[in-house]
């Protein structure tokens, strides 16, 4: 039986005669989906493991407590280095949804993601081949599939592949992607689009925010807002009803959103208040909504040493 690492390496040597025709300007650093401390909100490298949980804020006079769960939990673990290499999902009961974990190889510029279900059955296995010289991303997704009639179960079945490319000058990300018939492997039909690409946005990001599996909501609506407002003090976006989104972060953490109709008038306030431990990581936010409690997110942080 074929190792996940060698039908990788047959997958490298499949498309190396095709990256050669694509060219960039500026050169790739780092991997795809690779997330480090530094993403969390952490101050240094020694943390094994992060637990988000986020309930709904329960107002009671001028007392607001934790009320019921309102998003799946997300625990993260990482490396040594900092870098994320495992991620488990509950659901509202508790209970595991999903498991995720990468295997980084910056050198080689490979990713291998694995994602089980609480059973630990495959649900997916996604390769990632970076270019760093031609800009450019490839991308092999292999799922277990039933046969139809026989019910047997087909193993590391390509679904897609996908081919990203970046061009720093243009300010453009080239995509195409190409699905195969889990039956008989063949082509069966394609994509191809651009993308813009303008700051804080990378190829990366571009790439994660199109086709990463969201398993979960205020986790993923935080770190959008926040890294809208991580270019400065605040980051305008404008929206193309003539409405404005304004996202300002403090000491680099996300600390209000300002939300302006077509008249400049300020309609909404979202604004972020943190508790944080003897290390200076939070550990706890309340989110609020025009001054009303709408979230508290408690954050379980566990610590090397």
């Amino acid at each position: 039986m074929k190792t996940a690492m060698h039908i990788f390496v047959r997958s490298i040597m499949v498309v190396a005669a095709i990256l050669f025709v694509f060219s960039g300007e500026a050169k790739l650093k780092g991997l795809p989906r690779i997330k480090t401390y530094k993403e969390y909100n952490l101050k240094k490298p020694n943390v094994e493991s992060l637990k988000y949980t986020v309930y709904a804020a329960k107002v009671e006079g001028e007392t607001v407590t934790k009320g019921e769960l309102t998003d799946f939990t997300a625990e993260i673990f990482f490396d040594e280095k900092g870098n994320r290499v495992k991620e488990i999902v509950y659901n509202l009961e508790g209970e595991v949804d999903v498991n995720t974990a990468w295997i980084y190889n910056e050198t080689a510029g490979t990713v291998i993601e694995t994602r089980t279900n609480k059973e630990g059955k495959l649900q997916s296995r996604t390769e990632y081949l970076v270019n760093y010289k031609l800009n450019t991303v490839f991308v092999r997704r292999y799922e277990d599939f039933e046969h139809p009639v026989t019910k047997i179960v087909m193993s590391n079945i390509l679904v897609y592949e996908e081919l990203w490319t970046e061009n720093a000058k243009q300010k453009k990300v080239n995509y195409k992607k190409t699905y195969f018939d889990f039956m008989d492997g063949v082509a069966a039909k394609q994509s191809i689009s651009e993308e813009t690409m303008e700051k804080p946005y990378t190829l990366y990001l571009i790439l994660e925010s199109l086709t990463a599996p969201i398993d979960y909501t205020w986790l993923y609506d935080y770190n959008e807002k926040a890294l809208k407002a991580s270019s400065g003090k605040s980051k305008k976006e404008p929206i193309y009803d003539g409405s404005l989104y304004q996202y300002k972060a403090k000491s680099k953490l996300l600390s209000t959103v300002l939300y302006y109709d077509k008249d400049k008038i300020l309609k909404n306030e979202t604004s972020y208040i943190y508790s944080f431990d003897e290390q200076k990581n939070w550990t706890e936010v309340s989110q609020k909504e025009n001054s009303i409690p709408k979230f508290i997110v408690h954050r379980d942080i566990k610590y090397r040493f």
